[in-house]
C-alpha cells in the first residue's frame, strides 16, 4: 500500500511566487503586493506588470521570462542571500515545476497592455475541490426534517431541554457543515463547554461525525 501524498498548494510554488511580486514591484509606487486567496486558486498581484521586453505570447505561456531590463537589483542580491531567490530567471519555472509535481494546473499569468500590473494565478489542486464537492453533497443528502420525537429515539434519556438544544444543533450542521463551536454557542446562548457536551453526546450516539480535521474539516448527520 502507498500514500498518495498532494498539497492544495505546493509550499515551495507560493513562496516563489510571493518572493517575485515583491522583488519585481515598484517601489517608487504606492500600490502594495495583494495576495487574494479564493476557493479555487491563490492570485498574487504587483505593480508594475512585466517590461516590455518580454512579449505577451510568453507571458501567455507562462514560461520562463528573461528580461532585458531587472527592478531592485539590490533587492535581488539581498533575497539570493536569504535563499529566497536565485537571480537566474528560474521562478516561474520552479513555480511551474513544483505545480507539475504535485499533479496541479499550471499556473496562468495575466497583465493588461499598458503593463501597469502583473497578476498570478495559482490553481488549486483539483482533488481539494473533488473533496469539498462531496462533503457538500453528503449534507445535501443528509439534510434531514430533523424533530424532537425523531431524536427521542436515538437518544431516549435525554431531558426536554436537551432534546431542543440536540435538534437545533443538528439543524444547524445540515444549513451549514462547516460550522463552527463558536456559532453554535453564540446562536444557542450557551457555553463552549455545553456545546461541547451536546456535540460529544450526538457522536456517542452516531448521529453526527466529524469529517476531516477539527480546524478546516466539516461535520455531517447520519440519520
Amino acid at each position: 500500500m502507498e500514500a498518495l501524498r498532494i498539497m492544495n498548494y505546493p509550499y515551495q510554488a507560493i513562496e516563489e511566487a510571493v518572493v517575485n511580486a515583491f522583488y519585481h514591484r515598484d517601489y517608487m509606487s504606492c500600490e502594495p503586493v495583494t495576495i487574494e486567496i479564493e476557493p479555487d486558486c491563490i492570485n498574487i498581484m504587483n505593480f508594475p506588470g512585466i517590461d516590455r521586453s518580454i512579449s505577451e505570447k510568453t507571458i501567455a505561456e507562462g514560461k520562463r521570462f528573461v528580461s532585458r531590463y531587472y527592478r531592485n537589483r539590490r533587492l535581488g542580491e539581498f533575497l539570493k542571500e536569504l535563499d529566497l531567490s536565485e537571480g537566474h530567471s528560474s521562478g516561474i519555472p520552479t513555480i511551474q515545476e513544483k505545480l507539475e509535481k504535485n499533479g496541479s494546473p499550471r499556473a496562468e499569468f495575466f497583465t493588461d497592455e499598458d503593463r501597469r500590473a502583473m497578476r498570478i494565478r495559482i490553481p488549486i489542486h483539483p482533488a481539494f475541490l473533488k473533496e469539498k464537492e462531496n462533503v457538500i453533497e453528503n449534507v445535501i443528502e443528509n439534510v434531514i426534517e430533523i424533530s424532537e420525537e425523531k431524536l427521542k429515539n436515538y437518544m431516549p434519556e435525554i431531558s426536554k431541554k436537551k432534546l431542543e438544544k440536540a435538534v437545533e444543533i443538528i439543524k444547524m450542521i445540515s444549513k451549514n457543515p462547516y460550522i463552527s463551536i463558536d456559532e453554535m454557542r453564540a446562536k444557542l446562548h450557551v457555553t463552549d463547554r455545553t456545546v461541547a457536551r451536546y456535540i460529544s453526546n450526538l457522536k456517542e450516539n452516531k448521529i453526527i461525525e466529524r469529517v476531516g480535521p477539527d480546524n478546516g474539516g466539516s461535520w455531517k448527520t447520519l440519520i
